[in-house]
């Protein structure tokens, strides 16, 4: 059986429209693990933020993730931030592959930016407040990855194939 497939990398990167066609293209299902913390605390992710904090949001994240562990048929796409705390990232590992998709930083800060929906990114100066955060994470992407997908100048249905490449790959690297 194809393992699950863990979708980590910065906002922009394209994680959930990908993880959406990869399910198709392997036939598990797609969680979103923003769109669970939403379900399970029946608000956006910007109110979260707004009243709770980031860090009542990660702690709801983490929780998510610690269900997901021990369940089989997932592509599973992650909040740009899943890969800040260490034990998430440990977490990832015993869920499934871990793919970090990236892109260049203009192209992944354009496209984050079509989103109204970024509350990091309500800022002053928003492009400053992408290049900073996005450094501090990509030693953690580095960590967390089992192999890394340059998505720049690729399309969500080719990013998908050739991450299914890839984890095929891995697999079978893994089952000897």
């Amino acid at each position: 059986m194809l393992p699950n497939i863990i979708l980590i990398g910065f906002m922009g990167c394209g994680k959930s429209s990908v993880g959406r066609r990869l399910a198709s293209l392997t036939g598990h299902r797609f969680i979103d693990t923003d769109e669970q913390v939403v379900k399970a605390e029946k608000r956006s992710i910007s109110q979260i933020f707004a009243t709770e904090g980031e860090t009542y949001f990660r702690g709801v994240e983490n929780q998510i993730l610690e269900d997901l562990v021990g369940v089989a048929g997932i592509v599973l796409s992650t909040g740009g931030g899943v890969v800040i705390a260490p034990e998430n990232r440990a977490i990832l590992k015993k869920i499934g592959i871990v793919a970090w998709i990236d892109a260049e930083p203009d192209i992944l800060f354009e496209r984050a930016s079509r989103s109204g929906k970024r509350p990091l990114l309500k800022t002053e100066d928003p492009r400053a407040t992408f290049d900073t955060l996005r450094e501090s994470r990509l030693d953690a992407y580095a960590e967390a990855a089992d192999f890394r997908l340059d998505s720049s100048s690729l399309v969500h249905d080719a990013v998908a194939q050739h991450l299914l490449d890839e984890v095929l790959r891995h697999h079978h690297r893994f089952e000897g």
